[in-house]
């Protein structure tokens, strides 16, 4: 007996494939009654139900079967190993879930089943479905082809989706087991939207999903109404321009009603098994053969007649469905009516094996049949499966027409053989690629992307700055002294920053610091060859000689803050400076208090004043505020001194040398000293702002000093919110424009009248300014030549 299929798109309505099936069985009985080999004297029968693919459907002939000939009674037995029910044997049918409903009941009363399409793995299980056959390769050897496949290709990341039945659910729980294990990454797996309401809606969202993700390879596991649906949303609504592969199971692989889609060659490559093709003579001649008799159709059609087939009196209800029936037999589709004709020689095979047909003795016999019918070996294996394989088809446009090409075969025993120039190198195409991840790189990792639907995505992302790839997950950061630029293989040496000689910033200040240097050498040499002149005398004498000393000496220090530092530079070069110019401020001090000391003091406190001339108290002064400084150094360096230290903080490439000065206290105390000093040198001379105009010293001091104060207030200022080695440039800056400022409001104007003015460095003129005053030895002195004669201790202006 055979169940008939037909496509839920044809319900109500002529299936050419089930047509095509229902000729096979009668094709194949014929050949076996007219046998004097197989079965002789023995005649088979045979009845067709059809079930629309409605599972439901399947019970009540499932049930006919199983009833008593001439009897449509089935009795309730403790044992039935006994029972000869109306059929022996059962072909069909042709969808899983169909075959899992009948098999339930005809494998409780061992009747044997042979179908031609139901490919469901669940059937393997022989303790629920021992009476279970097929002429079908099962879906677990689909599934690992289509793996075999994938994994041919270098594919190593897809998208699965399904069908919403047994035959899709199953195998794409199979799939994605087996593409786990082989390390493939399905990025988007989803199960096809069934008939309803919603289900455009559904489908358009489907497509929207594939779109999000950079895959090229999608499988369709479903049936033909299931990816005929898929398919038209995917030509709908896909993005262009990208060549993507679509792989199909074996119940779509070869449907012309897919094919024939308009722009279905629009979406990609399509591709997908078919159970393997054999040659079949004599089967088209029998359905040109067949007569079609054009009649009012019935009101029902359920249970087709053994005569009314025999003369093919199928009731036909309009035009379109004859000219299905013309198609069908024109075209007549081959693989699954093979698979019939094999089931039906399968259990006549059986038969006649047995010397008394009963249903435990076909059963055992339907296990055991080994034959060939037209090169083709018939054998079942333990899980009642065909020993076959599937060959592989590539949807090919043909003069605007889909065409099947076979481009490969999976055989029975797990071995793939592909023609890739058939697929692409033929239509001038490379096979396109479908990763999980990009080709990263060098430099790149693999990151993974997580999403609503996919864990197993991976994107290349750039090592950052300061990391270098260790290997192709992994960013490793680089050690402190090292550094790397974004996308690094490895980490480099930072480049070392300091203040350099060559830096054209550094030889701006090094040039500004040897003019300096030059002119107060100069001024010193000029100093100390007019040494016995008034000017010179009144500038302080030799005290003066030891002021230009020390601002030789602070110039110098400079140096100490150019070139790549060490710990001696760091440690000597605030204490060089600091104590060469506490000596200069020290000296200007005491020049200024002597001022006030002579015009305004001297004539009330005779006796201080001698005192502090006799036991030399300029020198001592400036002595004890030399030796305050120094001891503001020893402590500042016995609670923390300066130590060179690496800042890699200020550039991620670059490590700056910098001094850093240990304890800010003590480092503030140095320099605080020395404005102190300052301040009560710009206090001293701002009083005797009002002396003499041509040998006035507190106006220059004043204008020294203010530019003292000012050019150490900025340098405080940037010290405070800067870093990096140009902290140091501007503290040389400063430095410069102490000594500068000195120099010039100080030394110059005297140079001025020693050189370009000598008649206003003698002591006559000198005489006279202090007259003009009214500043003069009181008559009770007896006065002498050295009285009113500028001495070289500086006791007079």
């Amino acid at each position: 007996r055979v169940k008939r299929k037909t496509e839920p798109n044809y319900i109500g309505q002529f299936n050419p494939l089930g047509f095509n099936w229902l000729q096979a069985l009668r094709f194949a009985i014929e050949e076996i009654n007219n046998s004097n080999d197989l079965l002789p004297g023995i005649q088979l029968g045979f009845e067709v139900w059809d079930t629309c693919q409605q599972f439901n459907r399947v019970i009540t002939p499932t049930l006919h079967f199983l009833t008593v000939p001439l009897n449509d009674e089935l009795q309730l037995k403790c044992n039935y190993t006994s029972l000869v029910p109306h059929a022996l044997a059962v072909i069909g049918p042709s969808t899983s879930e169909e075959a899992l409903t009948s098999a339930t009941m005809l494998s409780y009363f061992m009747v044997p089943q042979v179908s031609y399409s139901a490919s469901s793995s669940s059937l393997e299980d022989r303790t629920h479905f021992p009476s279970f056959f097929r002429t079908i390769p099962s879906d677990s050897q689909q599934t690992l082809a289509l793996v075999e496949l994938v994994e041919r290709f270098h594919w190593d990341c897809i998208s699965i989706l399904a069908s919403d039945s047994d035959y899709g659910k199953g195998s794409l729980a199979m799939l994605q087991e087996l593409f786990r294990s082989r390390n493939v990454c399905i990025s988007y797996s989803d199960i096809i939207p069934g008939v309803s309401q919603d289900r455009e809606a559904l489908l358009q969202q489907m497509v929207v999903k594939l779109d999000m993700f950079l895959v090229n390879v999608t499988i369709i596991f479903a049936d033909i109404s299931s990816a005929m649906a898929l398919l038209s949303s995917v030509i709908t609504w896909q993005t262009a321009g990208r060549n993507r592969v679509w792989i199909a199971s074996e119940a779509w692989s070869s449907s012309n009603e897919i094919a024939s889609l308009s722009n279905i060659h629009s979406i990609g490559t399509i591709m997908g098994l078919a159970i393997q093709t054999h040659v079949f003579p004599g089967f088209q001649e029998y359905l040109q053969s067949s007569k079609v008799i054009h009649t009012p159709a019935p009101t029902q059609l359920t249970n087709l007649s053994t005569a009314s087939l025999e003369s093919c009196q199928v009731s036909m209800a309009d035009d379109t469905q004859i000219e299905l029936l013309k198609m069908a037999i024109a075209e007549p589709e081959e693989r699954i009516s093979l698979n019939v004709y094999t089931a039906v020689y399968s259990v006549a095979h059986a038969i006649h094996n047995l010397h008394f047909p009963f249903l435990p003795q076909i059963l055992e016999a339907l296990k055991s049949v080994s034959f060939e019918v037209h090169n083709i070996s018939v054998s079942f294996n333990s899980k009642g499966n065909l020993h076959a394989g599937y060959d592989l088809l590539l949807w090919k446009a043909i003069d605007g027409a889909i065409q099947f090409v076979p481009f490969g075969q999976y055989t029975a025993n797990g071995s793939l053989r592909v023609d890739t120039e058939e697929i692409w190198a033929a239509q001038g195409l490379q096979i396109p690629e479908s990763k999980c991840y990009e080709d990263c790189l060098p430099g790149q990792i693999y990151r993974m992307r997580f999403s609503a639907w996919s864990s197993c995505m991976f994107i290349c992302e750039d090592c950052p700055e300061g990391t270098y790839q260790a290997d192709l997950v992994t960013c490793r950061p680089c050690t402190l002294e090292k550094w790397s630029p974004a996308r690094s293989m490895a980490c480099l040496d930072r480049d070392a920053q300091y203040l350099s000689w060559e830096d054209p910033y550094v030889m701006v200040l090094v040039v500004i610091a040897c003019l300096g240097l030059a002119l107060t050498i100069a001024v010193l040499v000029l100093f100390a060859i007019r040494l016995d002149t008034p000017v010179v005398k009144a500038a302080g004498g030799r005290m003066s000689l030891l002021m230009l000393f020390s601002l030789a000496c602070s110039s110098l220090s400079l140096s100490s803050f150019v070139g790549r530092p060490n710990d001696f530079h760091c440690k000597m070069r605030q204490p060089l400076f600091a104590i060469s110019f506490t000596v200069c401020i020290s000296s200007i001090l005491v020049k200024s208090f002597q001022i006030i000391c002579i015009f305004k003091m001297a004539a009330k406190l005779p006796m201080a004043y001698k005192y502090w001339m006799r036991y030399n108290g300029p020198y001592m002064c400036i002595l004890g505020s030399t030796l305050m400084q120094a001891t503001i150094c020893l402590i500042w360096y016995s609670i923390k001194a300066p130590y060179l230290v690496n800042n890699y903080k200020i550039s991620s490439n670059q490590v700056y040398l910098q001094c850093y000065e240990g304890s800010f206290v003590g480092f503030t105390l140095m320099l605080s000293y020395i404005g102190l000093l300052g301040v009560l040198c710009f206090i001293f001379a701002f009083m005797g702002r009002k002396l003499p105009k041509n040998y006035n010293e507190a106006r220059f001091i004043v204008a020294g000093m203010l530019i003292y104060f000012i050019s150490w207030f900025s340098f405080f200022l940037t010290y405070a919110t800067s870093e990096g080695k140009y902290v140091a440039a501007v503290q040389i800056f400063a430095v410069l424009n102490s000594t500068y400022g000195i120099l010039f409001t100080y030394f110059m104007p005297k140079c001025y009248i020693i050189l370009l003015k000598p008649e206003s460095n003698t002591t006559a003129y000198f005489q006279n300014c202090l007259r003009s005053h009214g500043v003069a030895r009181h008559s009770s002195h007896p006065s002498s030549t050295e009285a009113t004669q500028p001495k070289d201790t500086g006791d007079c202006h």
